[in-house]
Parts: structure tokens; C-alpha cells; sequence
């Protein structure tokens, strides 16, 4: 009983923090600080990323904003904190439809990161459907690393070239 009263006030101020972290760098990137997309990201991706890195602005402001709000979802998933990914979920689909109508740097203007941009829109609508019907965790951790391992290969194959 006492474990459920916990919860029931843990996971949504949970979800609260993960929120204000997003929008607060999000904020950031459109006032032009672009340095990243906040702490902790060097803690990774897995294969995607090592220890020590770092995520650095790509000056695709849409990518940058879509992986600002999709890492603040999926790094907690990923240790089965799923209240982040339920607050984020519409956030996830305006970032990826976003990023879907944007221009592509001459650098990340390939078939294969085009494929793979438009497919985040459809996977993101399939996260925020499973939020919206109440599905189990296990279902959105799922489907939220389909939207994350399709935007790896966007990130992954765009290189454009620093000012």
C-alpha cells in the first residue's frame, strides 16, 4: 500500500522532470546555444554511442530537436522507466513530424536518411498510440526502440560539415 502511494506521486513528478529537461533544451537549441541536448547523453545509446561521447548539435536544427525529445523518452526506457516516454509521446510525434516536413542538409540529403525520417513519423504515431490505449510497458519500450534504432540511422549517416 505504502509502495503504491510512493509510486503513485514518484512517476508522475518522474515524468515532470524528464518534461521541463526536454523543453528546457529545446529552448536552448532554438535561442541558438545548440550544444547538445543535455547531460547525460554521453551515458548512450549503447553500440550507438561509447562512454565518452558526447552529442553534439548537427546543425539540423529538426534532427537535433526530434533527438532532444526521443533520447529524454528512450534513456529511461531503456532501464524500464516508461513515465517519461508516456508524458513525451505527442511531444515525439510533433518532433518527428517536424523533422519529416524539414530540409535536409546537402551533407544528410541521401535515399537511406530520407527513408529513414519519414519512417519516424508512422513509428511515433505507433508509440503514442500505445501510450493512448494504455498498453504495457513492454509494448511501448518496444516500439519506442524501433522509433529510436530508425533515427540512428538518420543520425548515424548524416555528417555535415561543422562552420
Amino acid at each position: 500500500m505504502l509502495m503504491r502511494r510512493i509510486r503513485s506521486v514518484v512517476v508522475p513528478v518522474a515524468a515532470l522532470v524528464a518534461f521541463v529537461s526536454v523543453t528546457s533544451t529545446l529552448s536552448a537549441q532554438a535561442a541558438g546555444a545548440g550544444a547538445g541536448h543535455g547531460a547525460g547523453h554521453g551515458a548512450g545509446h549503447g553500440a550507438n554511442h561509447g562512454a565518452e561521447e558526447s552529442h553534439e548539435a548537427s546543425g539540423w536544427k529538426e534532427l537535433d530537436a526530434f533527438h532532444g525529445v526521443m533520447a529524454a523518452a528512450w534513456h529511461p526506457a531503456r532501464n524500464d522507466s516508461l513515465a517519461p516516454a508516456r508524458a513525451m509521446a505527442s511531444k515525439l510525434v510533433e518532433q518527428a513530424r517536424a523533422f519529416a516536413r524539414s530540409t535536409a542538409p546537402k551533407a544528410c540529403d541521401s535515399p537511406a536518411i530520407k527513408t529513414a525520417v519519414a519512417r519516424l513519423v508512422p513509428e511515433s504515431e505507433a508509440v503514442a498510440a500505445l501510450v493512448a490505449r494504455k498498453a504495457d510497458d513492454a509494448a511501448i519500450k518496444a516500439a519506442l526502440k524501433t522509433v529510436h534504432d530508425t533515427f540512428h540511422v538518420a543520425e548515424d549517416n548524416c555528417k555535415p560539415a561543422k562552420s
